[in-house]
């Protein structure tokens, strides 16, 4: 977790490349639209000239969840910027990966000694 903050503490909450500022732009939108719209948007700022329909493009995943914690932590009354439900996202996910990965660990290891090798 701690590893994957040290940008935010060092510096700021700041969204670095294209690819997570991309997701961002397309969770805010989502936020701001509702999951419609986003659908059915067509990007005319990605992939210049051309454009870009998100909807069929995408893996929404990712968007979706970052939404749906905005909008859980705006009904419990938690006012967060959807910038920093961005940039916090992943160190969260980093945190739970390595909790299950204990889990599946100790549950391999408590297995291995009841099987008596």
């Amino acid at each position: 977790f701690a590893t994957r903050l040290f940008s935010v503490l060092r510096f700021e909450s700041v969204i670095h490349e294209f690819d997570p500022y991309f997701n961002y732009r397309t969770t805010r939108f989502l936020a701001e639209q509702g999951f419609y719209k986003f659908h059915n948007w067509f990007d005319d700022r990605a992939w210049y000239p051309l454009g870009r329909i998100i909807g069929g493009t995408i893996y929404p995943g990712l968007m979706v969840t970052s939404a749906a914690l905005y909008r859980l932590m705006w009904l419990l009354n938690i006012t967060i910027d959807i910038r920093n439900v961005c940039v916090f996202l992943a160190p969260f996910f980093s945190s739970l990966t390595t909790l299950v990965t204990y889990a599946l660990t100790k549950e391999i290891h408590v297995s291995y000694i009841d099987l008596g090798c």
